[in-house]
């Protein structure tokens, strides 16, 4: 992570550019820790951002990189311990790289001592090494695309990059092809298309969207047990609330419902002195999950001012004082529910989706305000609740998704020990 990432733009190397609400290198440091293959990971860091990695990263060792990837890397490499058998060598703006893709490579690597990442080409590759006339047209299944990692034991990677220095080869910004330099072979591991390098802020939408349509291996993750946790249910009465308690029940957990028609906690979402007043009654929590909603469908001029008030009160702005006032241990959990029309204003909920979208950038903003808390935000597809069937009744209830099935992915959100930080989209299953 030692380049300065100036095809990006924006003035922080691209490695410090957010992805869902986290630093894009910190997604790929966790699926290495997560990984659970490695004795020690070393970040190789531009000089004048080593304070903040070393801030963000206890558990890794940071070390200052070079002009070049390849002095980057060489610096590297030389700070690895004696004892190092296998150095695993991975770009920090690839956060999608899975467990099958670093096991492959370490065993390659231990096997034939050095091993590259390679997916094939589905484009035609042409050959114009003056830029302007194409010379010729390789055979497109002889040539593959370097991805990373690339691994090596730590002798040859070492004896490689002595020879470059000895040659006055610089520049290179692959290790692999210093390998090669000594005529040795490069083992190939077949990479993924997801395992993408995220260079322009085009590349980060792509990332973006693969997050939130769970097109990505999530990282390995022990799940943790709910058994005597107590979580608060906003909107607790409705179809999706009920069925996250019934099922935390079914876990040992407690759930607290909170809404307006709830004898024995009501909720006025509408009102923020009631909303602080609850909380405080109810006391500390291992979880808040912020289940209400509020949709009237009509075009803005046929909507009255206090529908749109309720609308805005309910969806977003009783949801931030929730979140506001809500005492919760270090550690727990934040899941405020969105709704897939977050993304796209559309006709007739115009004011339902703009205070959705408002949801998911005040999750990710509070992601990063709260660091001691598991923040994320979920986005359910159509799903066949009482709001739904009063507003769509044309709607087939076969193509909506269950209130059983949006519950059941929330509450599996509780059992992981990590933020989302970004959109998880549920999706029906097909």
């Amino acid at each position: 992570m030692g380049g300065s990432g100036e095809r990006f733009g924006g003035g922080r190397p691209k490695q410090f550019h957010l992805l869902a609400g986290k630093k894009i290198y910190l997604h790929t440091l966790e699926r290495f820790e997560k990984s659970g293959l490695f004795k020690e990971i070393l970040l190789v860091v531009p000089t004048q951002w080593r304070k903040e990695v070393e801030e963000d990263c206890p558990n890794a060792r940071v070390i200052e990189g070079g002009a070049t990837r390849q002095e980057s890397s060489y610096r590297g490499i030389m700070a690895c311990q004696e004892d190092t058998e296998i150095v695993v060598i991975h770009d920090a703006v690839r956060p999608f790289v899975t467990d099958r893709i670093l096991k492959e490579n370490i065993d390659k690597a231990r096997e034939l001592g050095a091993a590259d990442t390679c997916i094939p080409s589905a484009d035609t590759l042409v050959y114009a090494p003056k830029g302007d006339l194409i010379e010729a047209i390789p055979i497109r299944s002889h040539y593959l695309r370097g991805q990373t990692p690339q691994s090596f034991r730590l002798g040859i990677i070492k004896k490689a990059h002595h020879h470059a220095l000895e040659k006055k080869l610089d520049g290179v910004s692959d290790d692999c092809r210093l390998v090669k330099e000594l005529d040795l072979p490069v083992a190939i591991v077949f990479g993924d298309e997801r395992n993408m390098k995220i260079t322009t802020p085009l590349d980060l939408l792509l990332a973006e969207q693969f997050l939130r349509q769970g097109l990505v291996e999530e990282p390995s993750n022990e799940k943790r047990s709910l058994a005597n946790c107590t979580f608060a249910i906003t909107g607790g009465t409705g179809d999706i609330g009920k069925e996250i308690a019934r099922i935390l029940k079914n876990e040992g957990a407690k759930a607290i419902l909170l809404s307006p028609s709830s004898k024995e906690n009501p909720l006025d979402f509408r009102n923020p002195k009631t909303i602080k007043h609850c909380f405080e009654t109810i006391g500390l929590l291992d979880g808040l999950i912020n289940c209400a909603g509020f949709l009237d469908r009509a075009p803005l001029h046929e909507l009255s001012e206090e529908s749109i008030d309720a609308q805005i009160d309910v969806n977003f702005r009783g949801v931030v004082y929730a979140c506001k006032h809500a005492e919760l241990k270090n550690g727990g959990h934040i899941i405020n529910i969105a709704s897939s029309s977050y993304y796209r204003g559309r006709e007739e909920i115009s004011v339902y989706a703009a205070a959705k979208a408002a949801i998911v950038n005040f999750s990710q903003g509070l992601a990063q305000e709260r660091p001691d808390l598991i923040v994320n935000v979920a986005a359910p597809c159509r799903t066949d609740t009482q709001m739904r069937k009063e507003h769509f009744p044309e709607e087939d209830p076969s193509s909506l998704l269950s209130a059983t099935e949006v519950a059941e992915a929330i509450v599996d959100l509780l059992r992981q020990n990590r933020s989302f930080a970004s959109v998880m989209e549920i999706r029906k299953s097909q």
